[in-house]
């Protein structure tokens, strides 16, 4: 039996059960990505005596936000850009917006707006392209996506890391041309058993370069980054709590040094599907084998692999973060994205498994594949991530397009858009209810991010902390009530709510939880 023990000091936590603790809050905006801002309910008996149920979210679902579409437009036609378009990099600088993009062949070329949306193409004067070099195409950039590292020596202040590859032979690793590598990969695959001839492998590692200033003087690392294979897509930053690099890339079958589980099993060794991994290093110049984050599993069409990372930090939080990740179906060879969350970059979900970016009708030139890079606050105030489309299928060869898809177009680029914090929310088709648990009361009003459908409402009412499981029949707080409470209707960005007029809620204390009731509405997000 253990000992009694005599107590001091100060305690943080709450009795009977942790959902009484208060949970922290920045102060701002809220969003609803998961069940972690949804009480699960109670069964508890009342003071007279009743078995009731409290507190349950009921008639509710999180549900995400497909992304609305709009173009991005050049000022005119480039001739070097006619195979076809792919986002790159878009940042805010010196009051305009710049932009790094793709001319599918050509290479890396470089735009500018004042709204994101229109954009004009400088001449650089560093490439030439039939006898000209009146064209915005760079030079010297690196094959990765860029970051800023603030640790870093000025002239290191940008970094990019991307994948190097090539095709050798596995006994005297000459590397081979593209020609021979397929006489040889061909050969390997239908030869069988009987073929006894040269072979071929696939060899991969990572690429680093820096720059003083993300446009010029890039330099490539002598060295590579890390011996193993690795695909394009890799999302790196630099995170300043931690003082270390992190990077979101595909694991392909090497093991990773930490965290290591239990046993003797490795997913990221036996993995045979594409899917997402996480690793991170205080030595930029050398990185560790990923660890599986996020993978495909039996609640999704069995069919699908993770094509890329397209990670993002949720925009003016810290401690969130999301990621726009390309669904490769294998089964009929096309792509969209899904979203995902983590309240610490390592565990990811999902609201829902299907495309928040989807593909186009036919004949739109994005009714093939799909992909997404990460979110960018534009100027209208929308949040935007810039999108690629094709009218073409995965897995199929350049000299079969055109006769397999007679319409096919060259790859198009775009916005998906969203309004603020509104990637997704819990919605009722009808009545429903959930309550937000204990958080720490930061303002001294309460607002929401909601949307109603004609005749639809939200209603709020308020208490001191969430009732244990022995009190569910606590009473809310006197004035903030449902009754009390003025619905909320029609679609919001940002609403104060108001108890017969009053927003005021200081009074409330230190930490609130929050009960709501809907009609045929969603909710977003909530700041308190």
């Amino acid at each position: 039996m253990a000992k009694e023990r005599v107590l001091t000091g100060k305690w943080q936590g709450f009795f009977p059960g942790d959902w009484v603790r208060p949970r922290s809050n920045p102060g701002t905006w809220m969003p609803l990505i998961d069940v972690a801002e949804v009480f699960p309910g109670n069964r508890s008996v009342s003071r007279q005596g009743v078995y009731n149920l409290y507190d349950a979210p009921i008639g509710v679902e999180l549900k995400i936000e497909e992304a609305a579409k709009a173009p991005i437009v050049f000022d005119g036609e480039a001739e070097w850009e006619k195979g076809g378009l792919s986002p790159g990099d878009v940042w805010c600088e010196d009051g305009r917006y710049h932009m790094f993009y793709h001319a599918m062949g050509q290479g890396t070329c470089y735009a500018v707006s004042d709204d994101c949306y229109n954009w004009t193409r400088p001449e650089l004067g560093e490439v030439e392209y039939q006898g000209s070099k009146k064209n915005n195409i760079r030079a010297n950039h690196p094959e990765g996506g860029i970051f800023e590292d603030p640790s870093a020596p000025p002239e290191e202040r940008f970094k990019a890391m991307g994948a190097g590859s090539g095709w050798f032979d596995p006994d005297t690793w000459e590397k081979l041309d593209k020609e021979e590598a397929q006489k040889r990969w061909d050969a390997m695959h239908y030869g069988g058993l009987d073929y006894k001839g040269p072979k071929v492998v696939l060899r991969g590692w990572m690429v680093g370069w820096t720059s003083p200033d993300r446009f010029r003087d890039w330099k490539q690392i002598e060295e590579p980054l890390a011996e193993y294979s690795v695909n394009g897509g890799i999302v790196a930053g630099y995170d300043q709590e931690s003082g270390t690099y992190f990077a979101y890339m595909q694991p392909q079958g090497f093991a990773p040094e930490d965290p290591r589980g239990i046993g003797t099993g490795v997913q990221e060794v036996e993995m045979v599907r594409r899917a997402n991994g996480f690793c991170r290093t205080k030595d930029f110049r050398h990185w560790p084998a990923s660890k599986l984050v996020m993978h495909p599993d039996a609640q999704d069409d069995l069919d699908i692999s993770f094509y890329a990372h397209s990670y993002f930090p949720y925009p003016g939080r810290t401690d969130l973060h999301g990621m726009l990740t390309p669904v490769f179906h294998h089964m009929t060879g096309q792509m969209d994205v899904q979203i995902a969350f983590s309240r610490d970059g390592l565990i990811w979900s999902r609201p829902e498994r299907r495309p928040i970016v989807t593909l186009g009708p036919l004949g739109s030139g994005e009714e093939g594949m799909i992909g997404a890079s990460g979110i960018v606050e534009l100027p209208d105030g929308h949040w935007g991530a810039q999108y690629w489309g094709e009218s073409v299928l995965h897995n199929v060869k350049d000299e079969h397009k055109d006769t397999l898809f007679p319409q096919r177009q060259p790859r198009k680029m775009g916005w998906a858009l969203w309004r603020p914090h509104r990637f997704c929310g819990f919605q009722a088709q009808s009545e429903g209810q959930f309550t937000i648990p204990t958080i720490y009361r930061r303002n001294d009003e309460l607002r929401l991010n909601y949307r109603c459908q004609p005749g639809g409402w939200v209603s709020v009412e308020l208490m001191r902390m969430m009732p244990s499981m022995f009190h569910g029949d606590v009473e809310p707080l006197a004035g903030f009530t449902f009754a009390e409470c003025d619905r909320l209707t029609g679609d919001s960005l940002d609403e104060v709510v108001t108890w017969q007029g009053n927003s005021d809620i200081s009074r409330v204390g230190e930490m609130v939880a929050i009960r709501l009731k809907m009609f045929q509405a969603k909710l977003f997000a909530y700041q308190v």
